[in-house]
């Protein structure tokens, strides 16, 4: 497999971060309440205001799960232009999960009588926008369980700093990637102990196929091992 369809078929295989894809609700900002939340806040226990529909105008979102013992999981993260809230605003369920900010954020909080029966009525694109939120989360998260199921630790590891990768990236030769999390933040996103990640980390530093991680920078030292444990299970 080449290089370039590499590229092209891992944005399907997207299991973490969330596309934006609602920047048309800008236009009805006007009608939802704003909100600032300064980096790590809960937002609110995902699901409480089930009446609620919440558009991200600026920052970003982390949705995560954790256990009593302290156990964290990120299930995904947001940027700029998302809405989030769906699924309880739909379902009208609690859920156990939080919405964390993970920058400082600004948010539009949209009542459940507003949306359905004003927004979505006069403004069926920003339906669709609605819809394709929903998918994309649904393929993210479906793509987030193949990956635990069948996929190694290192071929995830190498999973997600592929598509932390700029679309700039140069094709051949040294490849520095910026994962944006530290070794903990990653480790709830794949779901496994930081002590565990860290081996993990270590045995692929020793084999040669990545430099020593920093949220900052990770450089690819051996591009052909690296493509195959992107493609495993593919």
């Amino acid at each position: 497999m080449t290089a370039d369809k590499i590229d092209g078929g891992l944005k399907e295989l997207e299991f973490s971060r969330i596309p934006s894809v609602a920047e048309c609700w800008r236009r009805v900002l006007s009608q939802g309440r704003r909100m600032k939340f300064a980096k790590g806040t809960h937002i609110s226990s995902y699901g409480t205001d089930a009446g609620t529909l919440y558009y991200l105008e600026r920052g970003e979102i982390w949705l995560t799960r954790s256990t009593m013992d302290g156990r964290e999981k990120i299930i995904w993260a947001i940027g700029p232009d998302s809405l989030f809230g769906e699924t309880p605003f739909f379902d009208e369920l609690p859920a156990r999960s939080a919405m964390v900010a993970a920058t400082d954020c600004t948010v539009y909080a949209f009542a459940r009588q507003c949306v359905l029966s004003q927004i979505l009525p006069a403004h069926p694109d920003l339906m669709l926008a609605l819809f394709r939120s929903l998918a994309l989360k649904v393929r993210v998260l479906s793509n987030q369980a193949v990956s635990l199921s069948l996929d190694d630790l290192p071929s995830r590891i190498c999973k997600y700093l592929h598509l932390r990768r700029q679309d700039d990236a140069p094709k051949k030769g040294p490849l520095v990637v910026s994962p944006g999390l530290n070794q903990q933040d990653l480790a709830n996103l794949l779901g496994v102990h930081r002590v565990t990640l860290n081996k993990s980390l270590r045995e692929l530093e020793k084999s040669g196929v990545l430099g020593p991680y920093s949220r900052n920078e990770v450089y690819v030292l051996d591009r052909n091992r690296f493509d195959e444990l992107v493609r495993q299970n593919e």
